[in-house]
């Protein structure tokens, strides 16, 4: 009776919000920027222009108090939850890698070896969406249009277009070395389109540009000074200033890295997007089509230079009048008025620790070899046999070896218990639970709220922690993400276009909601394991 009651319930909101067809937009396209922290949007809104973000708040909806509700708050997971509309816990995209205990190896979220690479000569190609466990939004886009509606992902990472494509696009591309390319999962041979732009060596083209600052360095009031010491530079780098000679640096860092980690590589996805829908006709027919859209450097620059960079904000500068033209591409292409947009992203990211403690913010660096001897010492208070007891310590988590338990007739549970208890007075831990009793109580309270989210039931170990906050396990510069706390689960989220009511909300929305909005604003099923709701707004109701 309750299944029936939701498949009804799921029916009739469907049919509640369902549109006529020449009242659904032509073209979906999902930006999701790589690691852009919420604050990023006030903090440089005064360099941006008029017909790029300020014009998507203005004349869209956004929704600032965005956050991701699971844990871990990684590329892999991010991507999945925005277009399944679900969480881990349900999707199955764990992490970007993950221990598994069935066949007892690290997997990457995309790896698929029974595929091979199209494109190359190389195995960057072996991947496809076949871990992914639920549909997404692309998928069920496909199955409502009996496959006429076409769907295109586009990235620099693999994860960043194959997650969102789904399982059966038109095309996911990535790149690989200088060109972009695709699996046997998709297509047995790259499209001629595909073919040409790569044939035109933009990879080279950028990196020759090099990469220097696009407003006088006196405007740059919201980062700290262009030399300072929280920040990575390259081999060949005396500091890491301006201007950057990227084609200097290629023979000691390489060509990929030289256009990833700079915002050449987000200009080098939209000048592939352009190609996609002309090529590919996106937009031009009743029937809808999704593009979607990665943005990798942001994540990659800000691994390097951290949050307070004048890099980084040099490269949300640029976003902007990148995004600026490809609205003007929309309309001119598309046509205004027949699409729809939105921009957000997988994860946010935590402060330079070393930033923060020098001016007396809590955080702290993990010392992973210092916790390994100190897991050791814990371990061996509980029972002799130390890590012997233990298969795999993977992240946060610790799986135990079941045959040399039941050999020493100890009982998972009670040892998750109390080692649990004991990792809870490590400095650098927040707090450390037992899995399965997470799993099992529901847990509804944070952390664990977000933990249980974030466990898919066969990869959630034994025993899983919380980091206390600003507490990370990186170099002494640059900075990572992947924690509970706000600074890595608050993101924006900006809905821009056809059937979008402008307006703003600072109730907490979530990054689940936004396939059921797009659900709703197709007038088609939810993706099959969505648990987030529709945010109503979007519709001004």
């Amino acid at each position: 009776m309750k299944f029936l009651s939701a498949i009804l319930f799921t029916l009739f909101t469907v049919l509640a919000f369902a549109q006529n067809p020449d009242e659904k937009p032509r073209l979906i396209v999902g930006l999701v920027v790589d690691q852009m922290r919420s604050d990023y949007i006030e903090r440089y809104r005064d360099s941006f222009g008029e017909g790029g973000l300020n014009l998507i708040i203005k004349d869209g909806f956004y929704a600032a108090n965005t956050h991701f509700s699971y844990m871990p708050t990684y590329t892999g997971p991010g991507h999945a939850s925005i277009y399944t509309g679900t969480t881990p816990a349900v999707h199955g995209i764990a992490s970007n890698n993950w221990y598994d205990p069935q066949v007892k190896e690290v997997v990457y979220c995309t790896d698929d070896k029974s595929v091979r690479t199209i494109g190359a000569q190389n195995a960057d190609g072996q991947m496809s969406p076949v871990k992914l466990k639920t549909t997404t939004i692309t998928d069920e886009l496909k199955l409502a249009s009996n496959f006429r509606s076409k769907v295109i992902g586009v990235s620099i990472k693999d994860r960043g277009a194959i997650l969102p494509a789904g399982h059966v696009p038109d095309g996911a591309y990535w790149l690989s070395n200088t060109d972009f390319i695709t699996s046997s999962f998709f297509a047995d041979e790259l499209p001629s389109w595909v073919v040409d732009f790569n044939a035109e060596k933009w990879v080279d083209h950028y990196v020759d540009e090099g990469w220097g600052l696009l407003l006088p360095a006196d405007q740059y009031t919201s980062s700290l000074a262009d030399e300072n010491p929280y920040e990575y530079a390259w081999e060949g780098e005396e500091a890491s200033t301006f201007p950057k000679d990227l084609r200097g640096l290629v023979e000691s860092n390489g060509l990929n890295n030289m256009l990833r980690y700079s915002p050449h590589g987000n200009s080098l996805i939209f000048q592939f997007a352009e190609a996609a829908v002309k090529s590919e006709d996106l937009g031009k027919d009743a029937d809808t089509d999704f593009l979607a859209l990665g943005f990798s450097s942001t994540d990659y620059l800000g691994h390097n230079y951290g949050p307070r960079a004048m890099e980084i904000e040099d490269t949300y500068i640029r976003l902007d009048r990148e995004i600026e033209k490809f609205i003007g591409f929309l309309n001119e292409e598309v046509g205004e008025g027949n699409y729809t947009l939105f921009i957000t992203s997988d994860h946010g990211a935590a402060e330079v620790p070393q930033y923060a403690i020098d001016n007396q913010i809590p955080a702290g660096y993990v010392d992973e070899k210092g916790d390994m001897a100190i897991l050791d010492s814990l371990l061996q208070s509980i029972h002799p046999k130390g890590m012997d007891l233990i298969e795999k310590v993977d992240d946060n988590k610790v799986f135990f070896d079941r045959a040399v338990l039941a050999e020493e007739g100890v009982d998972v549970l009670d040892i998750s218990r109390k080692l649990a208890e004991k990792l809870t007075a490590v400095k650098s831990i927040y707090a450390a639970y037992p899995s399965k009793e997470l799993i099992w109580g529901g847990a509804n309270q944070f952390p664990t709220d977000k933990l249980v989210r974030g466990l898919y039931p066969v990869f959630s170990g034994d025993v899983t922690w919380v980091r206390e906050s600003g507490w990370i396990s990186y170099s002494n510069v640059g900075t990572t993400h992947g924690s509970p706390w706000n600074y890595d689960t608050h993101v924006p989220l900006m809905f821009y276009g056809k059937g979008v009511t402008p307006g703003k909300t600072h109730r907490e929305t979530h990054i689940c909601d936004i396939a059921p909005t797009l659900s709703m604003l197709f007038g088609i099923p939810l993706p099959s394991g969505a648990t987030g709701k529709p945010i109503l707004e979007v519709f001004g109701k």
